[in-house]
């Protein structure tokens, strides 16, 4: 069980983030902010202080993958809506008709292209550390990029000759 600093600690460094990695999965906000708090109640549980804080990025990261596909089971799988009807919630963030046409065409690629790209692009990580954190090889999560750039790459080229 943690104490209630490093709780604090937690929410205030991670709840970004953890809100983004639900959101690219969900494409709903209510449903992200089911998915982080379920996520917080799980490291709140876990005896984190002896991580390093590297550990405990990746550890937070594996979870919200972990319970966003729990999510996805629970609830049958992802129907992508366009991103227009979704953004009729003022609490939902706003982005550009472009940015919602790109994010529409990540959320159709599936979840193992979705987290690779998300992790390297957005969170900055390198394809060696990817695979530490889905428990997957380095040239597996290379191969995982370079396949969903190139099929991210094609559906944005079909949309825009259409």
């Amino acid at each position: 069980m943690q104490d209630v600093c490093n709780i604090n600690r937690i929410v205030e460094t991670y709840s970004d983030m953890i809100l983004r990695i639900a959101y690219q999965h969900t494409a709903n906000m209510h449903d992200a902010q089911d998915i982080a708090q379920e996520v917080f109640l799980s490291v709140i549980k876990k005896d984190m202080k002896n991580f390093t804080k590297e550990h405990e990025k990746a550890y937070i990261i594996k979870t919200t993958i972990n319970k966003c596909n729990s999510f996805h089971r629970k609830k049958g799988k992802l129907n992508v809506e366009y991103l227009d009807e979704i953004y009729k919630n003022p609490n939902e963030p706003v982005f550009t008709a472009n940015e919602r046409s790109i994010l529409n065409e990540i959320r159709s690629l599936d979840s193992k292209y979705r987290d690779a790209l998300y992790l390297h692009y957005y969170e900055g990580y390198k394809a060696s550390e990817i695979a530490k954190i889905l428990h997957t090889t380095t040239g597996n999560v290379t191969s995982l990029l370079k396949r969903g750039r190139e099929k991210l790459k094609k559906l944005l080229e079909e949309d825009y000759y259409e």
